[in-house]
């Protein structure tokens, strides 16, 4: 049976969102429950996942807009117009299928309940909408099978652990997560930088001419464009989550992730593995395997409908 997910996504801003977002819309193995968008303009980002949802033929998938703002922040007003890097791919309404009614934590917590224990919650943005919906819907940490994360730079060899950047822009709901009881699995952000694509990758999906290539083509476009900071070539760091789930891609281990948040500084991590720790752990895809994945993830991209 396909595995039930639901995708928590800073959409639209750096590259690896839009990719493997087309990737498990593609996938047989996922039943794409939601998309819920996190941080900033988030009606923008719906926008893109919307379009996404529409290019690879699933334009009935719910996407609700999430918090704009770190906890313990709880404002829902969405500021517009902030940085979104590829917001030129659905400027407007024109075109999609309406938003969800319901707001994003909200959302969540109400198809956990519809699927207890069945429902994955894959979180490749910051983590202020699992970590609100913990705070507000209580029973969720019991319905959700697991929360799955790409954050942070480790390994069961690296004695100095780094925060990544989706534990970074929420290290309190970050929090929230690591001590709620749910089932945590943390995938190190460097775990598929074997599986990002090259120029051979990227030429392919520019000549390959189906609507899903032309809709990430004209995403990495404007990726190099917008962002400055932007890699040579797109990376593929949030597509852990998937390969974490479709097994035997990369391994995980029994450890604790521990955040400390202190005022004025950078927040830290702690990641100790233990065969009775809370969390799961993940560590670094072989070059293989990340290239294996790399090809599958490819097929996806490319096509405009289930395979």
């Amino acid at each position: 049976m396909a595995i039930k997910i639901i995708l928590d996504t800073d959409i639209g801003e750096d590259i690896d969102d839009i990719l493997v977002t087309a990737f498990a819309l593609n996938s047989p193995e996922f039943e794409v429950l939601a998309i819920t968008t996190v941080d900033g303009d988030t009606q923008a980002r719906s926008r893109i996942a919307r379009k996404v949802a529409v290019t690879y033929g699933r334009p009935d998938v719910p996407v609700a807009v999430g918090y704009p703002n770190s906890m313990p922040n709880g404002d829902r007003a969405v500021t517009v117009g902030e940085s979104v890097t590829q917001g030129d791919l659905a400027p407007d309404e024109e075109g999609l299928p309406p938003g969800s009614a319901l707001w994003a934590d909200e959302l969540i917590a109400r198809l956990a309940a519809g699927h207890p224990g069945e429902v994955y919650l894959l979180t490749i943005g910051a983590m202020t909408n699992i970590g609100q919906a913990l705070v507000r819907f209580p029973d969720l940490r019991r319905n959700l099978k697991a929360v799955v994360t790409n954050g942070g730079r480790f390994s069961s060899t690296d004695v100095s652990p780094e925060i990544g950047w989706n534990l970074r822009y929420d290290p309190v709901a970050a929090a929230v997560v690591a001590s709620a009881g749910v089932e945590w699995v943390l995938l190190p952000e460097n775990a598929t930088r074997h599986a990002g694509l090259g120029e051979a990758e990227e030429s392919r999906l520019r000549q390959a001419g189906t609507p899903g290539a032309k809709l990430l083509t004209a995403a990495i476009d404007l990726w190099r464009k917008n962002k400055p900071d932007a890699s040579r070539w797109p990376h593929l760091a949030d597509l852990n989550t998937f390969a974490y789930l479709m097994g035997d891609w990369l391994e995980v281990r029994r450890g604790r992730a521990a955040l400390t948040i202190a005022p004025g500084k950078l927040p830290g991590l702690g990641v100790d593995y233990a065969p009775e720790g809370p969390h799961l752990l993940g560590e670094e895809m072989t070059r293989e395997k990340g290239a294996a994945l790399r090809e599958l993830a490819m097929s996806r991209m490319i096509g405009s409908a289930h395979a």
